[in-house]
């Protein structure tokens, strides 16, 4: 199993939030980030608006990965990211 998952607060946007996950003695500290995307300038075409969005997720910061893509709010999507960082121990 490569996921798991857990709850965790409520995020605002551009919000972090750090699990550490101890596998086998080893200790790993994952870092979550939430963007809010703006895809109106797709207008009410909806395969543009989903163009939109894939060059906003492309053009993301590549040290972090895409995990889940939610649920349109208006012209706001919410968008979570996975960065992992080298384990501890």
């Amino acid at each position: 199993m490569k996921q798991i998952c857990i709850q965790v607060p409520s995020l605002q946007s551009n919000q972090t939030v750090d699990v550490e996950v101890t596998v086998n003695g080893k200790k790993r500290l994952m870092n979550y980030r939430l963007e809010s995307f703006d895809w109106s300038q797709g207008g009410y075409d909806t395969s543009l608006k989903i163009q939109r969005l894939r060059e906003l997720i492309h053009g993301y910061d590549p040290g972090w990965e895409l995990v889940q893509i939610g649920v349109p709010d208006g012209n706001l999507v919410p968008v979570m990211f996975r960065r992992s960082i080298l384990p501890e121990s």
